[in-house]
């Protein structure tokens, strides 16, 4: 006689207990390790006479020669000039008048120009032989303030920059205004909506 045995169901194993034991595991792992310190002593070349005590410390000063760039005049361009002014220097050093560049002027007007550059570069120079000579510690500054500043010419910029890196000096700031617009360009913006 032959028994009938039932074939039996399909089971699943359900695994969420065991990934919950997993993960609570994991966690009670991290937050009981502690990571081995370091066990012996690195050498130093401190002061043995002091304690743990700040000690303060003070940046080393630092000459700032700073050039201000204005323009004057600039509704008539035939009588627009550029003023140039280093630091608080009674100098106002005024360039020429209707400057159009080198290739365009004559030459006894690119000598005024050169020789006012000269006299500012020797200002620059004896500032810097003031402060020790060295002209890494010596910091350069360019501003042109708005509104009057924004329209200095590009090249009276660059004039003031290489009179700064003709001395050596390379930590040289720029601080500039944007160029002012004119009625038609504002015009443009405003149907534009900007």
């Amino acid at each position: 006689m032959a028994l009938d045995i039932p074939e039996p169901e399909e089971t699943e194993l359900n695994m969420t207990p065991m990934i919950d034991i997993v993960f609570q595991l994991i966690i009670f792992f991290l937050l009981s390790l502690k990571f081995k310190t370091i066990d012996r002593r690195i050498e130093s070349m401190l002061p043995k006479d002091r304690g743990l005590a700040p000690t303060p410390t003070f940046p080393e000063d630092f000459l700032k020669v700073k050039i201000k760039a204005f323009r004057r005049d600039m509704k008539d361009k035939n009588k627009a000039y550029t003023l140039l002014k280093i630091d608080n220097d009674a100098n106002v050093y005024k360039l020429p008048q209707a400057w159009k560049g080198r290739l365009k002027e004559t030459p006894d007007r690119i000598a005024q120009y050169d020789k006012i550059m000269r006299s500012m570069k020797t200002v620059v120079q004896r500032k810097m032989r003031e402060h020790g000579g060295n002209p890494e510690e010596v910091k350069g500054e360019i501003v042109a303030p708005a509104p009057k500043g924004g329209a200095v010419p590009h090249g009276d910029i660059i004039q003031v920059l290489n009179i700064f890196l003709e001395l050596g000096m390379i930590d040289v700031v720029f601080e500039g205004a944007a160029t002012p617009l004119t009625s038609r360009e504002r015009s443009a913006r405003a149907k534009a909506g900007k």
